[in-house]
């Protein structure tokens, strides 16, 4: 395992290449989002990234290939998570807003982030939608 985690606009990141080094940076990153949800990327070597939301009591997913080119994927939950509601996160400088239907719960997001991590893909425990 080997992979970039950014947050802050202007600062590298931390690089984490084990488990308890991810689940620490995460831990770095819920602490900033208590303040204001956000969004952290999650870049592998190979320059694929996953995208989670954090701060809030449920989570969005995106990924993005490494040649920027599409297809790109987002995570498909219930919408019944957020009783139909948008959920909003600060991303690098912006609020994105993504719809009811990309949330899902916290805990499978980053499950699916380890999974990320580990294996180099999407989690097939979460059902995705091209974007």
């Amino acid at each position: 395992m080997r992979a970039k985690i950014t947050w802050r606009s202007g600062e590298a990141g931390v690089v984490v290449t084990c488990d308890d080094e991810l689940r620490q940076a995460l831990a770095d990153v819920e602490r900033d989002a208590a303040r204001e949800p956000l969004i952290a990327e999650v870049t592998l070597d190979g320059g694929d990234s996953l995208s989670i939301g954090l701060g809030r009591e449920v989570s969005v997913l995106s990924y993005v290939a490494a040649s920027g080119n599409p297809p790109y994927f987002s995570s498909q939950g219930s919408s019944r998570v957020r009783d139909g509601k948008g959920v909003v996160f600060y991303y690098y400088g912006h609020w994105s807003e993504f719809p009811a239907s990309a949330a899902v719960p916290i805990e499978d997001a980053v499950q699916a982030v380890r999974y990320f991590c580990r294996y180099g893909g999407l989690s097939p425990q979460l059902q995705w939608v091209e974007v």
